[in-house]
C-alpha cells in the first residue's frame, strides 16, 4: 500500500527514500553532492511529521503527511534525473549539483508550513491550507541558512509553485524555472499515481477541505464525499493538466525519460482515472473499499 509507483520503495521508510534518492544523485553527480545533507533533511523531515522537531507539533493532517513528502521528493529526483539527461551541460537550464540537492529539499519540505507550530495546538493544520506554501519558505529560508546551502537559501520561495493559483514571475531565471518546474510536477504526479488517491480523497482529503470550509455542509463546493469524487476527472484533466502543461512546461515528460519508456507514474495515473471513470460511470462508488493510512 505505501510503494511507489514502481513498487520497489517503501514510502513509509524515510531510510528508504533516502537510499533511491542517494543511488540517483550518486550515479549522476558523484559522491560530493551532498549526502550528508540529504540524510539529515530526510531525518529532520520525520522527527518534524512525529512532533519531534523544535518549535512544531506533530503532524495531524490526513492527506499531506510523510508519506507525501516523502513520494514527492523520490518524484522530484527522478524527474531531475530524467530533465538531466536530455539537457547538455551548456543550456542555460542545465540544474547542477547545488540546486539538484535544493530541488530535493524543497520537495521534501513543500508541505512542512502544514504543521503547527507550538502555539498553535488549538487549530488544526489543515485549517493552514491557504497559507501553507508561504510558511513553508519561511521555514526553508531558516532551515537552508544553517546548512551547505546557505547561499541558496532565498530560493526557498520556489516552494511557492506547488500552490495551484501561483504563477512564476516573468524575470525568474531560466535555472530557477526549470527547478521550479519539476517541483511542481513532482507534487502533482506523485499524490495521483498514489495506488490510494481515490480513497485518500474520500476520506483524507475531503475532512482537510471540511477544515477550510469546501466540505461537509450543503451548499459547499463538496457537500459529501462523493460529490469530492464526482468532480475530481474534471480537476485533473482541466485545472492539473492545464497547469502541467502551461505552468511547468510539461515537466512531467522527464519522468519518462528517467524512465527510458514506459512511465510507472503515468500508468498509475491511467488505472487510477480509468477506475475512477468506470466507477462513476456504473454510479457504484462502493467498489474504493482500500482503506488508506496515514503515515507520520
Amino acid at each position: 500500500m505505501h510503494f511507489d509507483p514502481t513498487h520497489s520503495v517503501d514510502l513509509k521508510d524515510p531510510h528508504a527514500v533516502f537510499l533511491a534518492i542517494d543511488s540517483l544523485l550518486l550515479r549522476r553527480f558523484g559522491p560530493g553532492y551532498g549526502q550528508p545533507l540529504l540524510e539529515q533533511a530526510i531525518c529532520d523531515l520525520a522527527c518534524a511529521f512525529r512532533g519531534e522537531y523544535p518549535g512544531l507539533l506533530r503532524c495531524d493532517t490526513l492527506y499531506h503527511d510523510l508519506r507525501h513528502a516523502l513520494d514527492c521528493a523520490l518524484a522530484m529526483a527522478r524527474l531531475l534525473d530524467g530533465q538531466a539527461t536530455c539537457a547538455s551541460r551548456e543550456a542555460p537550464e542545465f540544474i547542477d549539483m547545488e540546486h539538484a540537492l535544493l530541488g530535493i529539499l524543497l520537495a521534501l519540505y513543500h508541505d512542512i508550513g502544514m504543521l503547527r507550530r507550538c502555539d498553535e495546538a488549538h487549530m488544526q493544520g489543515a485549517q493552514l491550507t491557504p497559507i501553507h506554501e508561504a510558511r513553508g519558505v519561511e521555514f526553508m529560508r531558516d532551515y537552508l541558512g544553517c546548512t551547505a546551502l546557505a547561499h541558496l537559501a532565498q530560493k526557498a520561495e520556489l516552494i511557492m509553485v506547488t500552490r495551484l493559483t501561483w504563477h512564476m514571475p516573468a524575470d525568474i531565471s531560466r535555472l530557477d524555472r526549470a527547478i521550479s518546474c519539476l517541483l511542481g510536477a513532482a507534487d502533482i504526479m506523485s499524490q495521483l499515481a498514489d495506488r490510494c488517491y481515490l480513497e485518500k480523497c474520500r476520506d483524507f482529503l475531503f475532512v482537510e477541505f471540511s477544515a477550510i470550509g469546501l466540505a461537509g455542509s450543503p451548499g459547499l463546493p463538496y457537500p459529501d464525499p462523493e460529490t469530492l469524487l464526482k468532480t475530481t476527472p474534471e480537476f485533473y484533466t482541466g485545472l492539473l493538466r492545464e497547469r502541467i502543461h502551461n505552468e511547468y512546461a510539461d515537466a512531467d515528460r522527464h519522468m519518462e525519460i528517467h524512465f527510458g519508456g514506459i512511465c510507472p507514474y503515468a500508468a498509475a495515473i491511467k488505472r487510477n482515472f480509468d477506475y475512477l471513470g468506470d466507477l462513476l460511470a456504473n454510479e457504484d462508488l462502493s467498489r474504493l473499499q482500500r482503506l488508506p493510512q496515514r503515515v507520520i
